[in-house]
């Protein structure tokens, strides 16, 4: 079955702090990474239309960003990491936010794109906020992005690298995976695809709850 790629944007919301997020009972899928991942360009790739502020400067998105979709379901924006040209305190206040909003929302949080520069080789910052969701109890989906700059073979082997750094860290198990290119629309496919199938579970379990 084709996934559905019609996609209108019923509602938007920007958010402070985790108790400010919309109150409707909607499945959330969060996107996250390093600043300059590509954050909003797949966002703005998979929903059809141009939503993200994408800039050439890391650090812009600072707080979480709900976009309704078919009034279905949300798409979360939240403040990528990493990045300098902030101060310490605005720097950890970002993070927090984020941290809180991972730790706090509850089970409308049904999954976490975690997104990685497939072009670089594994940072620790990455390593350390996967293995942190593990420990909260937060399902993620590894998310490489930019594979349209690397050749086929050269994408299977950035892949096979960061594997074998994620099993010598003792991961047990490496994530689910998907690879992008927001310029060349890969990918895309792939997470519609997900997210079409845990709406499905989701609703499914509250009918049997409610």
């Amino acid at each position: 079955m084709k996934p559905d790629f019609n996609f209108e944007i019923s509602h938007f919301q920007s958010s402070n702090t985790v108790n400010g997020c919309p109150s409707k009972n909607q499945p959330e899928y969060a996107f996250i990474g390093r600043s300059n991942v590509g954050k909003s360009s797949l966002i703005n790739s998979i929903l059809g239309k141009k939503v993200a502020f994408t800039s050439s400067k890391p650090g812009k998105t600072q707080l979480i960003n709900h976009f309704e979709v078919n009034k279905k379901w949300w798409l979360v924006d939240l403040p990528g990491y990493g990045y300098a040209k902030i101060s310490k305190q605005k720097r950890k206040e970002i993070i927090d936010r984020a941290d809180n909003y991972f730790q706090k929302r509850g089970i409308q949080l049904v999954a976490v794109f975690f997104l990685i520069d497939i072009r670089i080789k594994p940072q620790k910052i990455d390593l350390e906020k996967m293995e942190w969701l593990v420990n909260n109890n937060i399902y993620f989906i590894r998310t490489f992005t930019k594979c349209d700059k690397l050749s086929v073979d050269k994408i299977k082997k950035h892949v096979e690298s960061y594997n074998r750094c994620m099993k010598q860290k003792n991961w047990n198990k490496v994530p689910e995976t998907i690879i992008t290119s927001s310029k060349n629309k890969i990918g895309k496919k792939e997470i519609v695809q997900k997210i079409e199938q845990l709406n499905n579970q989701y609703f499914d379990f509250l009918s049997k709850t409610t």
